[in-house]
């Protein structure tokens, strides 16, 4: 596949998502659940994981580019994340959820600053389930089903480890629930089970 058509695809499977989720964050601020938990309460703000959560779009679209060279795992990606993204947006409308934000955030510190201006762009709104944990998660099981992922055993369980990492920063940084964190990790999973087997990628890439 030609970077040209990859970047078109790219295009189509994360734009309008990112489209949707802001205009949900506009249109609906109102929460009717309250999903926080005992566990929730234990975990502590680190403002230093803003770091680790604001990888999720650059290790994205460079893997896409970089390491998904078959139409068979570049469109299982594709359509898993399609997928995904549609059925995020049905729980924002559906099941709105939102993360009450607390004045604890030390602007003195580049982090800090960071975490704020997270904040002012990604509103406490449409938190389940996380799309962070999804997406990050669809990545590492396709970069686990790629043939690079399969010969390099430390690339498949890098991706893994980071995936880790991105569900950990949604809950440092109170993004994020931990049943938003599990309930994505899950939507993550039967996506990617769904889509796993389809042969026609290559058809439908055309």
């Amino acid at each position: 596949m030609t970077m040209r058509v990859k970047a078109r695809y790219v295009f189509l499977a994360f734009v309008p998502y990112f489209v949707f989720y802001f205009a949900l964050q506009s249109l609906i601020t109102v929460s009717q659940y309250d999903l926080l938990t005992f566990i929730d309460v234990q975990i502590p703000f680190i403002p230093e994981f803003v770091w680790v959560y604001h990888t999720i779009i650059p290790v994205i679209i460079t893997t896409c580019f970089m390491l998904f060279q078959k139409k068979e795992i570049f469109g299982l990606l594709l359509y898993s994340h399609l997928t995904a993204g549609a059925i995020l947006c049905l729980f924002y409308i559906l099941f709105p959820s939102f993360y009450p934000r607390e004045n604890f955030v030390n602007t003195n510190t580049l982090s800090g600053i960071l975490v704020e201006l997270t904040r002012t762009i990604d509103g406490a709104h449409n938190t389940f389930p996380s799309g962070h944990v999804t997406f990050s998660w669809l990545l590492a099981f396709c970069v686990g089903l790629s043939e690079r992922g399969k010969r390099c055993s430390f690339l498949k369980h890098t991706y893994f480890i980071w995936a880790i990492l991105i569900s950990i920063s949604t809950l440092t940084l109170k993004q994020h629930y931990f049943i938003d964190v599990l309930s994505g990790g899950i939507l993550a999973a039967i996506v990617f089970n769904i889509f796993k087997n389809v042969k026609n990628f290559p058809e439908l890439l055309d």
